[in-house]
């Protein structure tokens, strides 16, 4: 801390004494607030991994203070930002508690049945409404799928390009022409095959985002009437590519936990020809799932069996908690000659504005996904794919990683428990163990599109259920945004009023 005495005593006779005082007391101000929000990070993460129990009481403010090495208003300011976000409670004149705390969890699958679906107008609609108040800076961003920019390390960036820029200033000046820059793809080859994948480089495209890379892999799979297997629920982009490419979707009840049955998928595929299953076993979106290794060898065996081409979406495969990262279900060979194509990106963890994506592929997929490439954007930028190949070569990617998941992990607990806190009784929640996407599913009378309208007048965005199926079921529905910059408690105590008002109104209805 800047001894503010000492400084003022040496500025005192100056007459630009007070535009330096006003800075020191910026700068205090700030010290203190990160110092505070550091010690209460570290506090909450001892009480979410169990470390400090329900009903244990936390070390005394002055035990605190010696231990930290910080003020008394530090402390004391950590404690009771603990306090507003319901994880610690105030005993009369006896310190502070860990509140003893139930969080109802999403046990079972949102649909219970396996069923074709079909597009509508009305969905379309409703998808161009999402998007674009998730693109509004003005509302709170709970419903849009991105850590807050705050998350990322943006002076190393910042550093690393002007040294790019300095060094190699023709990347201004240049396409990156399929398959994309060579030291990414081998970058990625790399980071892929410490998970358990064998890769090449030359089997690596990159794209413009992982959007790309998933419609190119759509396009290439799917044809007009052929029946594309997702999970329900599922990213929309994945039913938006099926769309587009004119494929019939088949939704499987997706396990909140983890992740697609594939005894489901086998029932499915004795009734019907199933082409191509698009596919997220790694902290799916919307639900944060997971799959065992278990059942995904089970997968795997289920896909030849029935000769089906798979897509992976694996763009948050990075993102585990406990910085475990899965193996992809492409790791696992397959011998019918069918593809497994991978789809990854650096968007949700290092770089959101840089697009750049990848799709891996064996021959001939490899050859046939780059001819649709150079048919469609043609090239991607330069600059962003140096760049990121730079942060990876480096390790700042790595060390990135580990500070971010920390802080995803922080957030999605501190959101889940002002949800518990806040909403109607009857809300139960997801358990992601990584990722930073939270989702919810709210009492009877409460319908998640009418709740994201009313939200958005209160200057909130959230996305409701029903853009993450075809079929319905997910009225009760939301996905929020536990890596939002965004102050959860004030957030989740206006929604949770909003929820309640509907369902006065509904009560009253009946």
């Amino acid at each position: 801390m800047v001894d503010l005495l000492r400084i003022e005593s040496i500025f005192l006779a100056s007459k630009i004494y007070n535009r330096y005082r006003k800075e020191i007391l910026r700068y205090n101000r700030r010290i203190m607030t990160s110092r505070y929000m550091e010690i209460a990070h570290h506090l909450a993460l001892s009480i979410q991994e169990g470390l400090l129990r329900p009903g244990e009481r936390l070390p005394s403010l002055r035990s605190l203070c010696q231990s930290e090495g910080t003020s008394l208003m530090t402390a004391l300011a950590a404690y009771r930002h603990l306090e507003d976000l319901g994880l610690v409670e105030a005993l009369p004149r006896s310190g502070y508690q860990v509140r003893h705390a139930t969080v109802p969890l999403l046990r079972r699958p949102a649909i219970q049945r396996s069923r074709l679906t079909s597009f509508s107008t009305q969905r379309t609609d409703i998808l161009a409404q999402v998007v674009t108040a998730m693109a509004n800076p003005a509302l709170v961003p709970l419903g849009f799928s991105c850590p807050s920019p705050k998350l990322f390390p943006l002076s190393s960036l910042r550093r690393i390009t002007a040294n790019l820029l300095n060094t190699r200033p023709e990347l201004w000046a240049s396409y990156s022409t399929p398959p994309g820059c060579p030291e990414l793809r081998r970058q990625i080859a790399r980071r892929l095959q410490a998970r358990g994948m064998e890769v090449t480089v030359d089997e690596v495209l990159l794209t413009n985002g992982a959007m790309e890379a998933l419609t190119l892999s759509v396009r290439l799979l799917a044809s007009p009437g052929d029946l594309m297997a997702v999970e329900c629920p599922t990213f929309f982009g994945i039913l938006e590519a099926a769309r587009h490419a004119g494929a019939k979707v088949i939704e499987l009840p997706g396990d909140p936990e983890g992740g697609l049955d594939p005894e489901r998928f086998v029932t499915v595929c004795e009734k019907h020809a199933v082409h191509t299953a698009v596919l997220m076993p790694s902290f799916a979106n919307p639900t944060g799932s997971l799959m065992s290794e278990d059942r995904k060898r089970a997968w795997m065996e289920a896909l030849q069996t029935f000769g089906v081409a798979l897509v992976e979406d694996d763009i948050y495969g990075d993102l585990a908690w406990d910085g475990r990262k899965p193996s992809p279900l492409c790791a696992w060979p397959r011998k019918d000659g069918l593809p497994n194509l991978l789809v990854g990106s650096f968007s949700k963890t290092f770089l959101p504005g840089g697009r750049v994506g990848y799709v891996v592929a064996r021959s001939p997929w490899i050859e046939r996904l780059t001819d649709l490439k150079n048919s469609s954007t043609l090239a991607n930028a330069t600059l962003p794919e140096y760049l990121v190949a730079e942060c990876l070569a480096s390790g700042l990617y790595d060390r990135h990683l580990r500070h971010l998941t920390s802080r995803l992990q922080f957030g999605v607990r501190v959101l889940r428990d002002c949800v518990v806190q806040h909403f109607p009784r009857g809300t139960r929640v997801s358990d992601p163990k990584g990722g930073f996407l939270l989702w919810v599913e709210l009492p009877r009378g409460i319908d998640g599109l009418e709740l994201f309208h009313a939200a958005g007048e209160e200057g909130i965005s959230i996305a409701p259920g029903c853009l993450f199926s075809l079929g319905g079921g997910l009225e009760r529905f939301i996905r929020l945004n536990g890596g939002a910059d965004a102050d959860f408690g004030k957030a989740m105590t206006i929604l949770g009023r909003l929820a309640a008002d509907q369902s006065v109104k509904a009560a009253q209805r009946s």
